[in-house]
C-alpha cells in the first residue's frame, strides 16, 4: 500500500474518532431581562457567573436603562452607555451580546436616535430586520440555532409578522429561539401583546407552525413560566413562555393568574418566583440532529460564608427535545413518507402517508385536509405563492409553492 494512502487513512480514521467529540459538545446562553441601570447595577453581579457558564451569547429582552418617561435623550445614553460598561467584560471575552428594546427605552425623548447612537460602530446589532427596524428587529445564526429578536413599539404591542414569517419560512437550523420585551400572555402587566389579539393568535400560531419551542421575554419583574396548551390535546407541540424580567427591577410581589386576552390558550404555571437571576440554556451540540434543550433558573442567593451575592442552578428547569424533522423547505423529512416535487407548481404528491393529513399555511390557517392512504397527488393551485406546512403522524414538513 502506498504511504500517502496508508497517511490519507490514518487521517480519515482520526477524523472518524475525533468528529463525535467535536460536535457533541453542549453550547450555553443566557437570557436576562429589565436591567434597569441608572437605577440598579445588580447585572454586575451576573456578569462573572455568566463567564464561568462559558456562555457564547446572551439576550436581554428589554428595559436595558431605567429611563422611561422623565428621561431625557441625555440620560437614555447615558444609562444605555453605562450598561454597556457593565456588560464590558462579556464584549471583552468575545461574547454576542444581544439587546433588544423595552418600554422603558421607548418612553425617553428622543429615544430612537439614543438607542442607534449607543448600538453602533462596535456595537451595532445585526442590521438584517425589517425597513425602518434596523438595529431594533434582528436574527442571528449561531451553530444549529437561528435566534430572533423582536421589536414590540414600532407597531405597539405587535411584531413585524411578515418579516418573522420570512425568517421562519428560510430557517433550516433545528433550533429557533424567539425574543421581546413583552408577555404574549398577560401575567402582571396589562400592555402586553395580547393587547392586539389577532396579532398575537397570528404570532403564537408561526411559532408553534416553524417548531419553536420558547418565547423569551421580560416586562414583568420576576420570573414566571408557563406552558401555554393550545388545547389539541398534544403537550409536545405546546411552547413555553419564559420571562425573566430578572436583572435588576425592583421586584413585583403581586402577579395575575393569566387573567388577560388568552384566546383559545390556557397557560398552564411551572414555576414562579420573585428574585434576581437569569436563566442558562444549553443545547446538546452543534449539529441539525442536536435536538436537546435544557433551560436552568439561576438565581441570586446570599452567601453567609462570603457575606455576598452568587447565582446559582435551581430545580426550576425545563427540558425538552425540538422536533428535528421539520427542517428547511428543501430538505423535507422522508421518515416514513415524501413529499414531492418540492418546490412545487400546480400539484404535489404524497408518498407513503397513512392517516388524517393537514396543510397549512404561515398564519395557521387551513388550507387542506383530507385521509391519506398509499400515494395522493393534492391540487394546489389555488394556493398564494408561498411556504406552507404539511402535518401527518409519520410526517411533518415544510413545502414551497410556486405557482405560474
Amino acid at each position: 500500500m502506498p504511504e500517502s494512502f496508508k497517511k490519507l487513512l490514518t487521517i480519515a480514521f482520526f477524523i472518524i474518532l475525533i468528529e463525535p467529540v467535536l460536535y457533541c459538545q453542549t453550547w450555553r446562553f443566557a437570557v436576562v431581562g429589565d436591567t434597569h441601570v441608572g437605577s440598579s447595577d445588580t447585572i454586575a453581579e451576573m456578569v462573572p457567573y455568566m463567564l464561568a457558564d462559558n456562555i457564547d451569547c446572551i439576550f436581554i429582552p428589554g428595559d436595558l436603562a431605567e429611563g422611561g418617561l422623565a428621561a431625557s435623550g441625555a440620560e437614555l445614553m447615558a444609562q444605555l452607555t453605562k450598561w454597556q460598561t457593565l456588560m464590558k467584560p462579556l464584549y471583552d471575552d468575545g461574547i454576542g451580546v444581544y439587546p433588544i428594546y423595552g418600554n422603558h427605552e421607548d418612553d425617553a425623548r428622543n429615544n430612537v436616535n439614543m438607542w442607534n447612537a449607543v448600538f453602533s460602530g462596535d456595537y451595532a446589532l445585526p442590521q438584517n430586520g425589517p425597513v425602518g427596524e434596523e438595529n431594533f428587529t434582528y436574527s442571528v445564526s449561531h451553530k444549529n440555532a437561528l435566534f430572533i429578536a423582536l421589536d414590540n413599539y414600532k407597531n405597539i404591542h405587535e411584531v413585524n409578522q411578515e418579516w418573522l414569517d420570512e425568517q421562519l419560512a428560510s430557517n433550516g437550523a433545528p433550533h429557533v429561539f424567539v425574543f421581546g420585551h413583552e408577555a404574549a400572555f398577560k401575567v402582571f402587566h396589562a400592555d402586553c401583546l395580547d393587547d392586539s389579539l389577532e396579532a398575537r393568535n397570528a404570532f403564537w400560531q408561526s411559532l408553534t407552525q416553524a417548531g419553536v419551542k420558547t418565547y423569551f421575554c421580560g416586562h414583568d419583574h420576576f420570573l414566571d413560566v408557563a406552558r401555554i396548551d393550545d388545547g389539541d390535546g398534544n403537550e409536545d407541540n405546546d411552547l413555553y413562555q419564559y420571562l425573566v424580567g430578572t436583572g435588576g427591577g425592583w421586584l413585583m410581589n403581586k402577579y395575575s393568574n393569566y387573567n388577560g386576552e388568552n384566546s383559545h390558550y390556557s397557560p398552564k404555571r411551572m414555576f414562579h418566583e420573585m428574585e434576581y437571576g437569569y436563566a442558562l440554556v444549553e443545547v446538546s451540540g452543534g449539529t441539525p440532529t442536536d435536538n436537546q434543550v435544557t433551560i436552568t433558573w439561576k438565581k441570586r442567593v446570599w452567601n453567609t460564608t462570603t457575606l455576598a451575592n452568587e447565582y446559582v442552578a435551581t430545580s426550576n428547569v425545563i427540558q425538552y427535545s425540538v422536533n428535528t424533522s421539520i427542517t428547511s423547505i428543501d430538505s423535507p423529512d422522508e421518515r416514513t413518507g415524501a413529499l414531492f416535487p418540492n418546490p412545487a407548481a400546480g400539484f404535489i404528491t404524497l408518498s407513503g402517508l397513512k392517516g388524517q393529513t393537514i396543510i397549512y399555511n404561515l398564519m395557521g390557517v387551513e388550507m387542506w385536509s383530507g385521509f391519506i392512504e398509499g400515494t395522493q397527488q393534492i391540487d394546489v393551485r389555488a394556493f398564494p405563492n408561498g411556504v406552507y406546512l404539511l402535518k401527518n403522524k409519520h410526517l411533518a414538513t415544510k413545502f414551497m409553492v410556486v405557482n405560474e
